[in-house]
C-alpha cells in the first residue's frame, strides 16, 4: 500500500524520521494478512477470508485454500466465517465462489457493517476507494442468502467469542474477544493496523479509516483495553504470526510479539 496513506495528519518533518526509523519505506510498504481460524472442538470459525487471486495490488494473495488445506482443514469442515468488515482483503475469499467455497459455513458480520455495503445507495456511504468494491460484497450477500446471520457489537458469536463494537475503520467494523478458561484473545481486525505508529501514536491517522477521528480514539481505547487486561492479541496486518502483547509506553503502547501456543 503507499505509504502516504498513513500518518495522514501528521506533517512531513514530524513523519518521514519516524518512518525512516522504523523501515518503513518512503514509497510503498509491505501489508500481511492473516485469517485466523478457531477450533472449538464442536466447530470450526474462520475470521476473515484474505483477498482473492489476481487482484494487482496484492499479487500473492488467494492463498487461503492451499494453506488450509496444508493444514488439514477442509473447506466444507468451516461451520462460520466472520467478518470483522467487508474491505476486500477481509472478504475477499469469498468473491469468487461465495456458496460453494464455504459450503457449510455461515456468515455472520454487524448488522451495521450489513446494512452499509448492501445498502441500494451504498456507494454514496462509503469511501470512494471502498465503493468501487460494493458491488462485488453485495453479490456475496446475495450469493449466500439465509446463510447471512448479521449481529450486534457486543452479541456473542458463539459461546466464548463476543463480538466488539470497534467502529471508526467502518461503521460496523467489530473484533472479537475470545476466551478458554481463564485467557483471554483479542482479534483486533483492523481497527489496530501495525504494528509501528498504531502503537507509538494511536492518534495518526490512516486513510483506510472511514471516519479516522473515531478510528484513533477506538484504537486508543481497545490498546489500553489489552494492556490493563494483559490478554493476548491476534491482529490480522502484523508480521506473521501476529501473536503477542501489548505494554504501555509513555504516551502510547509496545507490541510485544510471542511465541506461545494456545492448546487448551
Amino acid at each position: 500500500m503507499p505509504t502516504n496513506s498513513l500518518a495522514t495528519n501528521v506533517k512531513p518533518e514530524e513523519k518521514k524520521p519516524y518512518f525512516d526509523a522504523h523501515y518503513l519505506a518512503p514509497e510503498m510498504v509491505r501489508l500481511q494478512a492473516s485469517p485466523l481460524l478457531i477450533d472449538t472442538g464442536q466447530k470450526r470459525i474462520l475470521v476473515d477470508t484474505g483477498l482473492t487471486s489476481g487482484t494487482d495490488w496484492a499479487a500473492h494473495a488467494g492463498r487461503l485454500n492451499k494453506t488450509l488445506a496444508a493444514a488439514g482443514i477442509a473447506a466444507d469442515s468451516i461451520s462460520m466465517v466472520v467478518l470483522t468488515h467487508c474491505h476486500p482483503d477481509h472478504i475477499g475469499g469469498l468473491v469468487a465462489d461465495p456458496a460453494k467455497q464455504f459450503p457449510n459455513a455461515d456468515l455472520v458480520l454487524s448488522e451495521t457493517e450489513l446494512d452499509l455495503w448492501n445498502s441500494p445507495d451504498a456507494a454514496s456511504k462509503l469511501p470512494k476507494w471502498a465503493a468501487e468494491s460494493a458491488p462485488a460484497v453485495q453479490k456475496v450477500f446475495a450469493a449466500l442468502g439465509d446463510r447471512v446471520h448479521p449481529i450486534k457489537g457486543g452479541a456473542d458469536v458463539e459461546t466464548g467469542i463476543a463480538a466488539l463494537d470497534t467502529a471508526g475503520h467502518t461503521q460496523g467494523h467489530i473484533s472479537l474477544l475470545v476466551g478458554s478458561g481463564s485467557e483471554q484473545l483479542l482479534i483486533t481486525g483492523d481497527a489496530v493496523t501495525n504494528i509501528h505508529f498504531a502503537f507509538d501514536h494511536p492518534e495518526w491517522q490512516i486513510m483506510w479509516d472511514h471516519d479516522p477521528d473515531k478510528g484513533a480514539k477506538t484504537r486508543r481505547a481497545l490498546l489500553d483495553r489489552a494492556a490493563n487486561d494483559r490478554l493476548l492479541v491476534a491482529g490480522y496486518h502484523y508480521p506473521f504470526p501476529g501473536v503477542g502483547h501489548v505494554v504501555k509506553e509513555g504516551m502510547g503502547f509496545r507490541w510485544l510479539p510471542t511465541d506461545w501456543v494456545w492448546d487448551s
